[in-house]
């Protein structure tokens, strides 16, 4: 029964990973496309999938949050893609998940 239980995890984090790589296309069609609603989905769906396989992988999801704002605020540093200097897209990210009271 145990050898059971670990096909069938990992096979839902297999298709988890099948379905980013969709949402990713979704992103990409969208924007040759210009179609918002499709890039939208696509977009969440990543947000989506990224926390189901967390889950499947094992982790919980305050960790993958804590990471994701280490992520931001090293990407910030780096000034990554130039996000920050150009646009302030990191900071203005990192203040709408962790908001000031």
């Amino acid at each position: 029964m145990v050898e059971v239980d670990v096909v069938k995890g990992l096979k839902a984090i297999e298709e988890l990973k099948v379905d980013m790589l969709r949402a990713q296309w979704e992103i990409q069609d969208g924007s040759v496309k210009g179609a918002e609603e499709q890039m939208l989905k696509g977009l969440a769906d990543l947000v989506a999938l990224s926390y189901l396989l967390t889950r499947r992988m094992g982790l919980d999801f305050s960790k993958l949050d804590r990471t994701l704002l280490q992520r931001l605020e090293e990407w910030k540093e780096e000034d990554r893609h130039k996000l920050e200097t150009q646009w302030g897209d990191l900071s203005l990210l990192l203040s709408y998940l962790v908001p000031e009271e």
